[in-house]
C-alpha cells in the first residue's frame, strides 16, 4: 500500500510542468509587396526557412537575413516616389499558434543634381509585439530593418543581384506561463490524496 501511495505522489510531481532552458521559435512567414504601378515595383526572393526555427532562452535574440527585396525598374520617376505599402505576415507554429502583420512602406528616392543618384528604399514601422499562451502572457517581439536598394548614378542599379537583404531581430521577452492541463491536475490531486492516506496509516 505505501509503495502504491508513494508512486501515485512521484507521478503527479511529474506531471507538473517544468521550466525549460530555451523556447523553441517556429514561424511561417509571407511577403507582400507592390507589384504594379503607380510606386515602386519591387520584388522579393525568400532567404530564411520557411518556417524558420530558432531555440531562444529568456531576454535573448537571433538575427537573421530574412528575404531579399530589389526592383528591376531603370529610375525613379515621379510616381515612384510615392511611398507603397509592404507587410511581412507571420504565423507561428511554436510555441503555440499566433501570429501577425508587421508593415512598412517601399518607395524610390533621389538626391543631387537632376536626380544623379537613385535608389529603391523599405522603411518598417514600430516592431510587432506578439503574445501567445493560455494566459496571453508571453512575450515575443519582431524587428525588420530598413535597407536601400538597387542603388545608381542617373538612374538605378536594376536587377537582383544590386538588391538588399531584409535582417528579422526576433527577441523572446517573456515565457508564457505553463498551466498544467486537467489530467496533469488530476494526477497531482491523486498524488496529494495518497500522501495525506500515507501519513495516516503510519
Amino acid at each position: 500500500m505505501k509503495h502504491t501511495v508513494s508512486a501515485l505522489a512521484l507521478s503527479a510531481l511529474l506531471a507538473v510542468p517544468t521550466l525549460a532552458n530555451a523556447v523553441v521559435i517556429s514561424a511561417n512567414y509571407t511577403v507582400n509587396v507592390n507589384g504594379s504601378d503607380p510606386g515602386l515595383v519591387v520584388n522579393q526572393h525568400e532567404i530564411a526557412a520557411n518556417p524558420f526555427t530558432y531555440d531562444l532562452a529568456v531576454g535573448d535574440s537571433v538575427t537573421f537575413d530574412l528575404f531579399k527585396i530589389w526592383t528591376n525598374e531603370s529610375d525613379v520617376g515621379s510616381d515612384d516616389k510615392v511611398p507603397q505599402a509592404i507587410s511581412v505576415d507571420f504565423s507561428f507554429l511554436l510555441p503555440s499558434i499566433f501570429g501577425g502583420s508587421l508593415g512598412g512602406v517601399t518607395v524610390g528616392g533621389t538626391w543631387g543634381w537632376f536626380d544623379a543618384t537613385q535608389w529603391g528604399e523599405v522603411r518598417w514601422g514600430d516592431p510587432l509585439e506578439l503574445t501567445y499562451g493560455a494566459a496571453n502572457d508571453g512575450l515575443i517581439i519582431i524587428d525588420l530593418s530598413d535597407e536601400k536598394f538597387n542603388e545608381g548614378l542617373f538612374g538605378l542599379h536594376e536587377g537582383k543581384k544590386h538588391g538588399a537583404k531584409v535582417e528579422a531581430t526576433i527577441t523572446l521577452v517573456r515565457e508564457a506561463s505553463s498551466v498544467p492541463e486537467p489530467a496533469s491536475l488530476a494526477l497531482l490531486g491523486l498524488g496529494m490524496l495518497g500522501l495525506g492516506l500515507r501519513r495516516r496509516l503510519q
